[in-house]
């Protein structure tokens, strides 16, 4: 599912690409959720709790926070998000290129060429992603292995946590193992959990800290090689020594 965030200090702006994006999710029949911010401030809060979105279109002239300096910084942070740049004014081309903007529109925005940002970002979604299929009651699922948070075991089976969705499997937590295997740093910090490191935001000693805040219990047996191999995915081997 994609994520998609509109921030802009205007209501009739918010209204109109709100519309224009769930005119272009019933023409692709695609499960996307739209949130809105009045202010680069409110979005910057929501973001620090769960950086869950994928596209962003934003605003350039606003209050505090004005879109430059917001991109700024979360390009700092080095996740990937689509930012679509909106404005009426076309002096601030040369700072878009600078934070990697995919598109620079003008207002008053063209349904078509919202159209056309979105049809870009949902195609470098699927190139960008690596897919895997797994067994649910409702048949195969195709799921996006980097979007993955972690595995719990239930009984015989287990539940998926993904960004955005939670699929439960007709396999068991071993099984996964072995599926996501030289996929990514999946570990066991537990008997009944297999997490995600990449999307792991903190480790402590008896749990892990997820993106979005999900808590995955570690139990003590675990916790030095989670602990290690977290550092060791973010630092680099020579920095965890």
């Amino acid at each position: 599912m994609l994520s998609i965030a509109i921030v802009d200090d205007e209501q009739v702006h918010r209204d109109i690409l709100t519309k224009y994006i769930e005119e272009w999710k019933a023409r692709e029949k695609l499960e996307a959720e739209v949130e809105t911010f009045a202010s680069g401030e409110a979005f910057d809060f929501a973001w620090s709790g769960e950086q869950r979105y994928d596209v962003l279109f934003l605003d350039i002239m606003m209050g505090a926070t004005d879109g430059i300096s917001l991109a700024r910084r979360l390009r700092e942070q080095g996740k990937k998000l689509d930012i679509i740049f909106t404005t009426g004014i076309a002096d601030y081309m040369q700072e878009g290129y600078e934070v990697e903007a995919m598109h620079y529109l003008l207002k008053p925005l063209s349904k078509e060429k919202v159209w056309e940002c979105l049809d870009k970002c949902l195609k470098r979604r699927e190139e960008d992603a690596e897919w895997i299929l797994l067994p649910t009651e409702e048949g195969l699922v195709k799921t996006d292995v980097s979007k993955i948070l972690y595995g719990e075991a239930v009984g015989h089976y287990c539940v998926l946590e993904c960004m955005g969705e939670r699929l439960q499997l007709k396999l068991g937590i071993k099984e996964l193992a072995k599926k996501l295997e030289g996929r990514g740093d999946f570990l066991f910090c537990h008997r009944s959990y297999l997490v995600n490191l990449r999307r792991a935001s903190r480790v402590g000693r008896q749990d892990i800290v997820m993106e979005g805040g999900a808590l995955v219990p570690v139990s003590r047996r675990m916790y030095n090689e989670v602990n290690d191999r977290f550092i060791r995915a973010f630092v680099g081997p020579g920095l965890a020594e």
